[in-house]
């Protein structure tokens, strides 16, 4: 199956063009940098209503410039302008679950096919019509939603272990400060 069939998938809006000071809707823009940093995002008037380029809980963000990135769209993701370089990708839920369908797209066979789609020779991008022919591998819903809690159960694990590998930099950090500063002569 396609993922036209399966998702509505629309580009984001070229912001720039529709930022008004006397707008009467009012706007956060979804960032990427902004959202890796964990940082706030701008917010911005327009003229114009876009609440339907506006994220929401389970839709992916699809960045359509390489290297192409897949955001999942949370709770606290939600209600953010979509900006033209990405598209949303709102999964039909009854057809696909959306973190088998992210987790497909990042897959080497997923990865394959976006490339395959892909134009332009310096500055690689996708188009929303070739993405909408994406084909998709057919997998019943319910053996989606084991291949969805398995992912989640992945996702804690490397969670975790991450968590360790930080606080572990923290503490040899700290050990070797420690010597290099008991080692420091008294002038």
């Amino acid at each position: 199956m396609k993922l036209g069939e399966i998702a509505n998938v629309s580009i984001g809006i070229l912001v720039n063009r529709e930022i008004s000071e006397e707008g009467e809707h009012e706007y956060q823009i979804f960032n990427l940098k902004n959202y890796e940093e964990k940082r706030e995002y701008e917010t911005v008037k327009t003229q114009k209503d876009f609440s339907d380029r506006t994220t929401k809980q389970g839709d992916l963000l699809f960045r359509l410039v390489a290297p192409n990135k897949i955001i999942y769209v949370s709770k606290k993701e939600e209600n953010l302008l979509v900006p033209s370089q990405l598209c949303i990708i709102r999964a039909n839920k009854e057809k696909i679950n959306p973190t088998f369908l992210k987790w497909y797209l990042e897959s080497q066979s997923g990865r394959e096919k976006v490339l395959i789609e892909q134009i332009g020779s310096s500055i690689q991008k996708i188009s929303i019509a070739s993405l909408k022919k994406i084909e998709i591998p057919e997998v019943d819903i319910k053996k989606q939603e084991n291949i969805k809690d398995l992912i989640d159960v992945w996702n804690q694990e490397k969670k975790i272990m991450q968590d360790m590998i930080d606080t572990k930099e923290m503490l040899y950090s700290n050990i070797i400060e420690q010597i290099i500063e008991g080692g420091k002569e008294v002038g």
